[in-house]
């Protein structure tokens, strides 16, 4: 059976965005994408589309694109246009073909906060300006997301279409750890709603997944081991950076496209990149 997926990736211009961009060519086992690329860097968003181009007629997957560029989630005054910017890319390339089966939002975009503070120490400034980024337009997406997909592809018309959340999130969202008190709170809302919607949206053939990538070798761990308050932690990951024991991006952004492409997690549930 043909199958042609709408995936949607914010911070799709570079790091584990990226990854998860090529992997879903790779390991989804679509006959067509369509991507809909979000991130900050026009060009950056350009070429990973261009690279997936690419990759798709090595791995005999149509692909189709659109890059919304210049993209800042964590400034509420644009956040809106934002939105809509990225819900009418999606239904442009809706309109371009009625043959869509799945349709996936893959919220990756995200920040640390200042880990260099611990929770006394940190403002409600700059805690509002983090949710804002981290939790408000997170919510923002899904919601929205979900007006979009289930108006198009109600079940009793489209039975067999699925619709599927991703978080990208974190063990900090279900293990507390010093010095991530912002972090932490972030990662733990966004898997919270994601159980919410999983409960409320079941009947529509909705399913949710909260995915823990594991310690990345990448920009955003380097930031890590440059700010990070707890010497303990700090010592962990130096010594995983310095062994080569942090996580390759393209390890985990697989193991989380055949997660989707087999479809047997729980919906609204979380898995670690480390789980069997």
């Amino acid at each position: 059976m043909s199958s042609h997926h709408l995936v949607i990736i914010t911070g799709a211009n570079r790091g584990f965005g990226s990854s998860v961009a090529h992997s879903y060519v790779a390991h989804s086992g679509a006959n067509a994408i369509s991507f809909v690329l979000v991130g900050r860097a026009q060009q950056g968003l350009e070429d990973v589309l261009t690279e997936l181009r690419n990759a798709g007629s090595g791995n005999n997957v149509a692909i189709h694109g659109v890059a919304i560029g210049d993209v800042d989630l964590a400034d509420i005054d644009t956040l809106e246009n934002s939105l809509t910017r990225i819900r009418d890319a999606a239904k442009q390339l809706r309109l371009q073909s009625n043959t869509i089966t799945k349709s996936v939002l893959i919220n990756n975009a995200g920040s640390l906060g200042d880990l260099s503070k611990t929770a006394k120490e940190v403002t409600w400034q700059e805690t509002r300006k983090y949710l804002d980024f981290n939790v408000v337009s997170f919510v923002g997406l899904c919601s929205s997301f979900l007006q979009d997909t289930l108006a198009e592809f109600p079940k009793d018309q489209h039975p067999d279409h699925r619709t599927v959340l991703v978080n990208i999130s974190s063990l900090l969202a279900v293990q507390a750890c010093s010095n991530w008190s912002l972090y932490a709170t972030g990662k733990a809302a966004r898997d919270r709603l994601l159980g919410v919607i999983a409960l409320e949206e079941k009947r529509n053939n909705v399913k949710t997944l909260n995915y823990a990538p594991g310690p990345l070798n990448n920009d955003m761990q380097a930031d890590v081991r440059r700010t990070l308050g707890d010497k303990e932690q700090l010592e962990i990951y130096d010594d995983m950076h310095k062994k080569g024991l942090l996580v390759k991006m393209e390890d985990s952004s697989s193991k989380l496209v055949l997660l989707l492409k087999k479809d047997e997690f729980e919906s609204g549930g979380h898995v670690d990149y480390y789980d069997k």
